[in-house]
C-alpha cells in the first residue's frame, strides 16, 4: 500500500442482487464536484456475497476534510467503510492476508465507482455461468403455496391476530441476560422506491408553495399571511413511555426511498405483503423489517400482485415474495421472528385501507393558526395524505390545505383533521418517516374532482418503471423529479451500467430517458434511443431543465 495516498474501502452487500440501488447509492462518488480518485478497485468475496470497493485520493484532492465526505455517504447509503490507515499494523496485515485475499475476482482498469461494480457483477456473473452451465445462478426457493398455517420446517409463520396492531401492552418475555458486545473498531462504520386538459405548467418547490398559500381559506383558525411563513422545527412533544414492542414492520425500497408497507403474512420462506405502489411480477424487491430492537433486510423475488378486478373487490393492493437469504439475512429473519413470537404478537391479513395510498414527494401548503406552514406529501390517497411539516401540528386539530397540481390550473384547496403523528422517536424505532397523517374533511366539489383526477395520474405513474442515464448530479434531479410524481424509477451514470441495469429484470423498463449533457461528443442521441427500440423500450433525450422531465415522461407514456 502506497503511503503517500489515503485508501479506503466501501463494504457492498449483495451486489449482484442490488446493483441498480448501489450505483445509485454511490453515484455522488462520480459526480465532477466530488474530489477525483487516484484508483478504484473493486474486489468480490463469494464466501460472504460482498464487494469491495478500494478507494486511493491523493491528499491534496481530499484537502483538510479528508474521507469526512466519503463517510457521509457511507453512513447515508448504510454501509460498511474500512479505513486501512487507521488499523494496527496486525490488524491491516491480517485484513490484506484473509479479507482480501478471499476475493476471487478483481476489477482495476474502471475510473468511476458505477462502472467498476458493474464490471465486477457482469464478470461474477460469468464466471458462476461458466461453473455452473446450464444452472441459474443460485437456485430459487421453493415457492410457497400460499402461506399455510404451520410447517415443521418452517416454524416461524405468524398468524391469527388481531390484524398487526396490537393495542394492548404486553409483557415483555424473558431472556437470558445479553452478552457483553463484542469491540467494535472505531474504524468501521456499521451499516445503520383522449381527455383533453390544460397544458401542464413546471413550478419551482418555491412557487408551488406560493401559490398553495394563496388558496388557503381564511378563518379565525388560519391566520395565514400573504406571504408563506417559514418556521424553524420545533419539537415540543413529550416523550413516549417505554412500550413492549407489538407491531413488525415494514419497507420495501422503491426509487431509492424505503416505502412503509403493511404485511399480511411473513415466515422464513416469503411474505404477503399490502402497498400502494406495487412491483412488478418477477421484480426482486429488497425488503426491511423491524421489531423492538431487532432488524431484518432480506431480498426476493416477486412472485404474485394483486390484479385491477382484485384491487377493485377486496380494496387491498397486495403482493408476495419469495426470499432468497443467505447466512446473515437468514440470521436476521430468524431472530427477529422468534423475538415477535416470544412477545405472543402475531398476523393475520390487517384489514383493508378505505383507499389506496401512493407515495409521493409533493409540496403542500397547511394553514394553522400560526401561519402557512410549508410541508411536503409523502403519500397520498382519495381520503387524505401524510405530511412532512416544517413546524409540529396539533393532534385533531383543524387545518387548511392547498397544494398546485399537475394540471397547470390553480391550486386545489380543503380542509383535513390531524389524525396520526408518527414522532422522530417512533420513526427512528420503526423505520419509518415522522409526520402527521390528515384526514380530509372538507373540498369543493371542483377541486374534489382534480384532486381525483390527480390521484388516477399518481396511480398511473406509480405501474410504470423508468431507466435514466445521466451524470451523477444530473440524476439525481431527474430520479427525485419523476419519483416526486409516483414514477418508479432507477438510474446509471455510465452506459456500461446503464445496459446492465436496462438487462437486469425479466420485464424491461416502461421508458428510457437520457440527458443530453450525459452523452459523450460522439455519441448522438439516436443511436442511445435504438438500444432501447431493440428491446422496445421508449427511449427521449432530455435537454435542458430536469422539472420538465416529468411532463415529458407523461407525453411519451400517454399519462393523462
Amino acid at each position: 500500500m502506497s503511503l503517500s495516498l489515503i485508501e479506503a474501502f466501501l463494504v457492498i452487500d449483495q451486489p449482484r442482487q442490488r446493483l441498480s440501488h448501489w450505483c445509485t447509492a454511490l453515484s455522488a462518488l462520480d459526480a465532477p464536484t466530488a474530489p477525483p480518485f487516484a484508483t478504484v478497485v473493486a474486489y468480490y468475496d463469494p464466501t460472504s456475497d460482498e464487494a469491495l470497493v478500494g478507494l486511493r485520493y491523493d491528499p491534496l484532492a481530499v484537502g483538510d476534510a479528508g474521507l469526512a465526505f466519503l463517510i457521509e455517504i457511507a453512513l447515508l447509503a448504510e454501509i460498511g467503510m474500512i479505513q486501512p490507515h487507521e488499523l494496527s499494523e496486525g490488524d491491516r496485515r491480517r485484513f490484506v492476508a484473509e479479507r482480501l485475499a478471499r476475493c476471487t475476482v478483481q476489477v482495476g482498469e474502471q475510473r468511476h465507482v458505477s462502472s467498476a461494480l458493474t464490471e465486477l457483477v457482469r464478470r461474477v456473473r460469468d464466471q458462476r455461468a461458466n461453473l455452473r452451465p446450464g444452472a441459474a445462478s443460485s437456485p430459487p426457493l421453493t415457492k410457497p403455496n400460499g402461506f399455510p398455517r404451520g410447517d415443521t420446517s418452517d416454524p416461524y409463520l405468524l398468524v391469527k391476530a388481531k390484524g398487526t396492531r396490537n393495542d394492548v401492552v404486553l409483557p415483555r418475555a424473558p431472556s437470558e441476560p445479553p452478552a457483553a458486545p463484542r469491540a467494535v473498531s472505531p474504524n468501521v462504520i456499521s451499516r445503520a422506491s383522449g381527455i383533453h386538459r390544460a397544458p401542464t405548467v413546471q413550478v419551482s418547490q418555491e412557487d408551488a408553495f406560493e401559490k398553495a398559500g394563496e388558496k388557503l381559506p381564511r378563518t379565525p383558525t388560519n391566520v395565514a399571511t400573504e406571504e408563506i411563513e417559514v418556521l424553524e422545527p420545533v419539537d415540543d412533544t413529550p416523550a413516549p413511555k417505554a412500550v413492549a414492542p407489538s407491531i413488525i414492520y415494514a419497507r420495501y425500497l422503491r426509487s431509492g426511498r424505503w416505502v412503509p408497507i403493511r404485511i399480511g403474512a411473513l415466515s422464513l420462506r416469503g411474505a404477503a405483503l399490502l402497498a400502494g405502489a406495487l412491483p412488478r411480477i418477477n421484480d426482486h424487491v429488497d425488503i426491511a423489517l423491524s421489531f423492538g430492537a431487532e432488524r431484518a433486510l432480506v431480498r426476493g423475488n416477486v412472485g404474485k400482485v394483486s390484479s385491477i378486478e382484485e384491487v377493485a373487490t377486496s380494496g387491498a393492493a397486495t403482493f408476495s415474495v419469495d426470499f432468497k437469504l443467505d447466512e446473515a439475512s437468514r440470521r436476521q429473519l430468524t431472530a427477529l421472528l422468534t423475538a415477535a413470537r416470544a412477545a405472543k404478537v402475531t398476523i393475520k391479513p390487517p384489514p383493508p385501507r378505505v383507499a389506496r395510498r401512493f407515495p409521493v414527494e409533493w409540496p403542500i401548503g397547511l394553514g394553522t393558526p400560526r401561519g402557512v406552514v410549508r410541508a411536503e406529501a409523502l403519500d397520498v390517497s382519495t381520503e387524505g395524505m401524510f405530511v412532512r411539516p416544517l413546524h409540529p401540528l396539533v393532534m385533531n386539530a383543524l387545518v387548511s390545505f392547498s397544494a398546485v397540481l399537475d394540471d397547470g390550473e390553480a391550486p386545489a384547496a380543503g380542509r383535513a383533521r390531524v389524525v396520526r403523528h408518527i414522532t422522530d422517536t417512533e420513526a427512528r424505532a420503526c423505520g419509518l418517516a415522522p409526520g402527521y397523517g390528515l384526514h380530509v374533511t372538507e373540498m369543493g366539489d371542483a377541486d374534489r374532482a382534480r384532486w381525483l383526477a390527480f390521484l388516477a395520474r399518481i396511480e398511473k405513474r406509480a405501474d410504470r418503471r423508468i431507466l435514466i442515464g445521466a451524470s451523477p448530479a444530473r440524476l439525481a434531479e431527474l430520479q427525485g423529479c419523476l419519483a416526486a410524481a409516483g414514477y418508479a424509477v432507477t438510474g446509471g451514470t455510465d452506459p456500461g451500467a446503464l445496459v446492465q441495469l436496462a438487462s437486469a429484470e425479466a420485464r424491461p423498463v416502461d421508458a428510457a430517458l437520457i440527458d443530453a449533457g450525459w452523452l459523450a461528443p460522439n455519441m448522438s442521441g439516436e443511436w442511445v434511443e435504438s438500444l432501447f427500440s431493440a428491446r422496445n423500450v421508449p427511449c427521449l433525450t432530455m435537454h435542458g431543465d430536469p422539472k420538465r422531465a416529468r411532463s415529458a415522461v407523461d407525453k411519451l407514456l400517454a399519462v393523462a
